[in-house]
């Protein structure tokens, strides 16, 4: 992914990896409106399915019904892209999925992400809170 979105950016601009990105979120949107059809859920605890150990080193600091907030220390995808020189990449293509995922799933429930590892942060931290 890190190569194709070099390329691109070589070939065609950065104009290329935008469009590629929002045709990427929006499809990730709709997985995610389907998700919550499927399942009839709305609540943010969904999104733990996120995290996985083989991926993701991460602490769930708060959880509820209303809000979810995880602190990811370690995330594969970050650690493989910032050696490649791809955060960018890695950023529009792989980070921004979960403010798609998030709108897809429930448009009252609002993702803050004051921290972000592929932005060089010492961490990832997510705040999913829903809005009454």
């Amino acid at each position: 992914m890190a190569i194709m979105g070099r390329i691109l950016v070589e070939l065609y601009g950065e104009e290329a990896l935008d469009a590629l990105s929002e045709w990427h979120l929006r499809r990730v949107e709709e997985r995610w409106r389907r998700v919550a059809e499927e399942t009839g859920r709305s609540d943010p605890l969904i999104f733990l399915q996120l995290f996985t150990p083989e991926v993701h080193e991460y602490e769930v600091v708060r959880k509820s019904e209303k809000s979810l907030e995880v602190i990811v220390r370690r995330c594969l995808h970050a650690e493989v892209l910032k050696r490649m020189g791809a955060q960018d990449v890695g950023l529009k293509l792989i980070c921004m999925g979960d403010d798609a995922a998030t709108r897809g799933y429930n448009p009252r429930l609002k993702l803050r992400r004051p921290k972000i590892l592929m932005r060089g942060d010492d961490a990832c931290h997510f705040i999913w809170e829903l809005e009454e």
